[in-house]
């Protein structure tokens, strides 16, 4: 359904001429003709097939595979592993969304890829890009937690393709929709800073504790960050596989509507709505859309307690069997290791259940393994240099593809943080707190810097004469009850000394911190809440370079239009 009108955005007029969705068989076309062929319009619209132009922009392509929460099969991981061996020079990314991308695709490589993935995987990029319903996280441990606070189910896959289902629906909202879903009681699917999050609930009713879920909209970070406000609903374990896709339905359908979201492209997002009108218009639209009303609890506005982790390591599921998680150094994985991975998960998992799955840090895990097969799994992946007792830094380090792929950066993310990540493991070994470091090539906040407890924006700087890469370091970002946006503490830090601002910082936190709990040291973003920005800026000061103080920006306000 067309919803343009003059004066509306670009981007609304090349949906309107034809909708993206039409582009599938031009796909198969263009494969024959070559990539000059390739009418203009009609590279934006292969975005809803998980294609993008790649940096340089002249015959490659990145391509998205999307995984609904992470999940994969060892024969799926296998056959990707063995397609970015034929066409993407040997690598790939794990994306903070859960997917999987490819670089270095040409045109002409995309038939018998599709052919692969969508045949012989049973996975599809249907609304892997473009103005859709992205791909639905959760936990990825979603259905194995011990202490999970109620269970959800398949909801996650019954979301997608519900999504996937409604076709040309969904396929022209006014820009990307975000969905996180899950019961996980630390919040590892980010539920705030998505334009829907579920999260798990334990509440009190008629005495009894009550298990369900509530739901936040309207968050987003890119660089005009929005927290997603809660709706004050609740929704009861045993309603969740009838209400939520309802629920998800016609909230989506909600930000469809929103004709006033098409003129601008940057305020075409839903939380600029919610920003707009309020939770509460939205939660009686909602119901009105429903025909039905919502359980009502006030005290539902926040998921209560955040922590920047996910489940690496080793543990026990609630089916008795374990989980491996290793961190993945920088989110990228040569193919090799994923067929690697593939291989083990079916040797030791157990039988017909074994299985990987991706997280939010750009990590993954090894799922349904035998005790007594934990120990030799877990050296067989230190052979492939994806151990599960590694330093702890490395499971919170995110990037971002960066200016060698991406048309928006303006800095190189991958190998620097690299660089970054084995100069803290040689130099902080200690670090006994989990630290989130996020390394992002421009201000759209990919590698989600606003809610970093250190966070890298790439810029350009003037040094030693010369303009050179720079990143502004950002401090205290936090999920949960206690939410707040990563502040800008030091401007345009050059590049090759970020890695030893970053260790003398993480010195200080470690030696100037206090006890948190009888337990825990205090988590350094209540470090860096309990000190100004003169302060902080000192904690970070080098032998080679003093830093500017930069005046702390207030958190940002909503932007209305």
């Amino acid at each position: 359904m067309s919803h343009y009108k003059p004066g509306m955005a670009d981007n609304e007029r090349v949906k309107n001429e034809k909708d993206a969705l039409d582009v599938w068989e031009d796909i198969s076309r263009y494969a024959k003709l070559g990539f000059k062929a390739i009418a203009e319009d009609d590279f934006a619209r292969m975005r809803w097939y998980g294609i993008y132009q790649q940096k340089p922009n002249e015959g490659h392509f990145m391509l998205r595979i999307k995984l609904p929460g992470g999940r994969l099969t060892p024969m799926q991981l296998r056959e990707i592993g063995m397609m970015g061996n034929q066409y993407a020079r040997g690598f790939g990314d794990i994306t903070t969304r859960q997917d999987i991308q490819f670089h270095w695709l040409t045109i002409e490589n995309f038939p018998d890829i599709f052919d692969r993935i969508y045949n012989k995987c049973g996975l599809y990029t249907d609304f892997a890009c473009g103005d859709t319903p992205r791909n639905i996280c959760s936990c990825p441990l979603d259905g194995l937690l011990v202490n999970q606070v109620c269970q959800t189910g398949d909801i996650v896959q019954k979301l997608s393709d519900m999504f996937r289902a409604g076709g040309k629906e969904f396929s022209n909202l006014p820009r990307k929709f975000k969905c996180s879903v899950s019961a996980c009681p630390i919040h590892c699917n980010q539920p705030q800073i998505n334009d829907i999050g579920v999260f798990g609930v334990i509440r009190k009713a008629d005495g009894k504790d009550q298990r369900g879920v509530g739901v936040v909209v309207g968050g987003g970070l890119s660089n005009t960050p929005h927290f997603a406000q809660g709706l004050r609903v609740f929704v009861p374990e045993e309603k969740v596989q009838e209400q939520l896709p309802a629920i998800v339905r016609q909230l989506a359908l909600m930000f469809n509507d929103s004709e006033e979201r098409r003129y601008k492209r940057k305020y075409a997002r839903f939380k600029f709505t919610v920003a707009d009108k309020g939770w509460q218009w939205v939660r009686d639209d909602l119901e009105r859309r429903l025909g039905y009303p919502l359980i009502h609890d006030e005290s539902i506005v926040d998921p209560r307690g955040a922590l920047h982790t996910d489940h690496m390591g080793i543990g026990r599921q609630s089916n008795g069997l374990f989980y491996v998680g290793s961190p993945v150094q920088r989110g990228r994985m040569t193919c090799d290791q994923m067929i690697a991975v593939a291989d083990l998960a079916e040797r030791f998992g157990e039988p017909g259940k074994g299985q990987i799955r991706l997280s939010q840090k750009q990590n993954l895990l090894l799922v349904n393994i035998p005790e007594g097969n934990v120990a030799e799994l877990s050296g067989e992946l230190e052979k492939i240099d994806l151990p599960p007792k590694a330093p702890l830094w490395r499971s919170n380090l995110v990037s971002c593809t960066g200016m060698q792929f991406c048309n928006l950066a303006v800095v190189e993310t991958k190998d620097r943080s690299l660089e970054v990540l084995k100069h803290l493991e040689q130099e902080v070994p200690g670090l006994d707190s989990a630290i989130m470091v996020s390394v992002s090539g421009c201000p759209n906040s990919c590698a989600q810097v606003h809610i970093a407890d250190i966070g890298l924006t790439g810029t350009k700087a003037i040094w030693n004469g010369k303009k050179v890469d720079a990143f502004d370091l950002m401090l205290g970002g936090c999920l949960g009850a206690e939410k707040a946006w990563a502040k800008t503490i030091v401007p345009k830090i050059p590049a090759d000394l970020v890695k030893q601002v970053i260790v003398q910082l993480a010195r200080n936190y470690m030696e100037n911190r206090v006890e948190f709990t009888d337990a825990d040291p205090e988590p350094f973003h209540a470090f860096v809440a309990r000190h100004d920005a003169k302060e902080l800026a000192g904690y970070a000061a080098i032998p080679d370079w003093t830093p500017p103080v930069k005046r702390v920006r207030a958190e940002p306000e909503p932007e209305t239009v």
